[in-house]
């Protein structure tokens, strides 16, 4: 029995991105030009590991996860970076099949994806700045610009009162 010829590399890539991020096997093989047999056999070939079943899946999901601690910003923000990686890849695959409803799904996806990183890195940025004014002395904290109209009106007071000598000197 003969093998058929093994895929490009890039089709290969984007195969395994669809199969990590659990798209439907059907898609994988039509995008490898495969059987499901012989999608079976690439698959042990190059070490891929099986997936769980649907059924146990849904049992999973349905048991409360455990109680955990916090993830690290930092893991969390790896993660959403693999699942942008993703599904960029599956909206390559919409575009290549010309499927308007999947492609729309994938932008709606990534545009969420992409806000939730952008948040994640915002806020890890202002616990860093947070942590770092915290050790910072008194004076540096005083000099940062404020974020809020009113803390920008009562910072310009101050410096004011400062100016015209009614203040303490800064």
């Amino acid at each position: 029995m003969a093998t058929s010829p093994s895929p490009p590399r890039a089709k290969v890539a984007q195969a395994k991105l669809l199969y990590d991020a659990g798209a439907p096997l059907t898609e994988i093989t039509k995008l490898l030009g495969m059987t499901d047999g012989q999608f079976r056999s690439f698959r042990e070939r190059n070490d891929w590991p099986k997936r769980a079943s649907a059924c146990k899946r849904k049992a999973d999901a349905e048991t409360p996860p455990p109680q955990t601690k916090p993830a690290d910003p930092a893991r969390l923000i790896a993660r959403l970076e693999d699942a942008v990686e993703r599904e960029f890849a599956r909206a390559e695959t919409a575009l290549d099949k010309h499927a308007p409803k999947t492609i729309e799904a994938s932008a709606r996806t990534l545009a969420t994806l992409v806000k939730t990183l952008a948040e994640l890195k915002r806020m890890r940025r202002e616990a860093d700045e947070t942590r770092k004014d915290a050790t910072a002395p008194d004076d540096d904290a005083s000099d940062a610009p404020p974020r809020e109209l009113a803390e920008l009106r009562a910072e310009l007071a101050r410096r004011l009162e400062r100016l015209r000598g009614g203040g303490p000197p800064g």
